[in-house]
């Protein structure tokens, strides 16, 4: 590429380059500062990875067996393997992981740019779209913290995003190959973080609706290849079909029991299970647990899923309670993380509304992606960052309803501008209603 060509490409794509590069020194920049140790389960997942590079396979502890070994409980296995073959090339540096996932993290904002171009095609201001969604997943505060620990959100959501994005580039131009890339995509993000599976139906429903049988094939047929060694791999080890490991069916369990709120905390029962049983049990315990509680209380099973459901899109659940910041700073971080929650949610939401009302196809696969994206949240557990596979997706949407607000004059007056607000504030007034007393015992910290 001569210098007219860089020049070129520069002026075509500066805006662009910039937002990329500030996402990519924000993440560098926040990881290098407060260099977190790995704790709990960025711990498990540091131990699982250096054991795969001394050659002691996927295991997390040495000692016992590896079938009652916990790493089959944790959330895996593609992370831990990422993280390994880091250690493998450099050596056990957790700059370099944070190098990698800053990386991630910026290219991650760039498949959120290119998917708003596809499925704006038609809209004369899709660049303008794209950049703003770019800004808002880029340099949202969750997700340049999370790239600074050693978690599996900033590898998975890199997946999302290029699967997402994978998606809408078969739906605008096809091609031979591209379902076997959307397969292996959606395979790799799956065994990142299982919840994405709950995307794929999505997809086939569109292969099913365009009757486009063979590029169905071939997309199924590529992803339960990439399924398969880690499938096999289980069934040697613990004589089970786990494709998924053992992490998602404990969320059944420690999420709806009797007396529970709908979020991660397990009770003396669950840990007493852990310390007595095998890693394995998990499975077959969690889910006749999770019948039993839904055919004994099927009216507080309804509850707790209202109550994640509300928990889930509320605005005063910001990330920042975590151990390694104190004070003013985590004040600051948790005010900046609510903060781009509400943006996110209104704006989201308000291009949600404004993108249905257009009545395309594009417009319809990209909410049934939204809508899908949290089910399986409905009815197990809920956290703050078990929602950021959404983000990319809200992120397209709020940047659409940026670009449609900013059109106007009287923006400030925009119904559907009102409605979402009303609807995320009073969904946040509820929640904060509701664990009042939570809040206030997070708060005290600070006054």
């Amino acid at each position: 590429m001569n210098k007219e060509k860089i020049l070129s490409f520069w002026r075509q794509n500066r805006v662009l380059i910039l937002i990329l590069a500030g996402s990519f020194l924000a993440s560098v920049v926040y990881s290098f500062h407060f260099r977190i140790n790995p704790a709990v389960d960025a711990r498990a997942y540091d131990n699982i990875a250096q054991n795969i590079v001394s050659g002691n396979g996927y295991r997390e502890h040495l000692t016992g067996e590896l079938a009652n070994d916990f790493a089959i409980a944790r959330v895996g296995p593609l992370y831990e393997y990422f993280l390994a073959g880091i250690y493998k090339i450099f050596g056990h540096s957790h700059g370099v992981v944070w190098f990698w996932q800053a990386l991630l993290h910026s290219l991650s904002a760039w498949f959120v740019y290119l998917t708003a171009l596809l499925v704006f095609v038609d809209n004369d201001k899709r660049k303008k779209i794209g950049l703003i969604a770019a800004v808002i997943f880029g340099f949202y505060p969750d997700l340049i913290e999370i790239s600074a620990m050693l978690m599996t959100e900033t590898l998975y959501l890199f997946l999302v995003c290029l699967m997402i994005y994978l998606f809408f580039l078969y739906l605008s131009k096809g091609g031979n190959w591209r379902p076997a890339l959307l397969g292996l995509s959606s395979g790799l993000a799956t065994l990142a973080r299982p919840p994405v599976l709950f995307l794929i139906p999505v997809i086939l429903f569109y292969f099913w609706r365009q009757k486009l049988w063979r590029p169905a094939l071939l997309f199924l047929v590529v992803l339960i290849l990439v399924f398969m060694p880690w499938t096999v791999r289980n069934y040697q080890v613990y004589g089970q079909f786990m494709p998924f490991g053992a992490a998602g069916q404990f969320n059944f369990w420690i999420g709806n029991y009797h007396g529970g709120s709908g979020e991660q905390e397990p009770t003396v029962q669950h840990q007493q299970f852990l310390e007595t049983h095998k890693a394995v049990d998990i499975n077959s315990e969690s889910m006749e647990q999770f019948k039993g509680f839904v055919f004994n209380y099927p009216a507080e099973f309804l509850k707790l899923t209202l109550l994640r459901m509300n928990k889930y899109i509320s605005v005063i659940r910001p990330m920042g309670f975590w151990f390694y910041q104190k004070g003013l700073g985590q004040f600051l971080f948790i005010f900046s993380s609510a903060a781009a929650s509400i943006i996110l949610f209104v704006s989201g939401l308000g291009g949600a509304i404004k993108s249905f009302m257009e009545h395309k196809e594009r417009f319809y696969y990209l909410l049934a992606l939204t809508i899908a994206t949290p089910l399986i949240i409905f009815i197990t557990v809920v956290e703050t960052r078990y929602r950021f596979q959404v983000y990319p997706l809200l992120s397209i949407f709020a940047g659409y309803f940026f670009t449609y607000l900013f059109s106007g004059r009287k923006w400030l007056l925009d119904k559907v501008l009102l409605l979402s607000i009303a609807l995320i504030f009073t969904n946040g007034l509820i929640d904060l209603l509701l664990s009042f007393a939570k809040l206030k015992e997070r708060l005290g910290l600070f006054f």
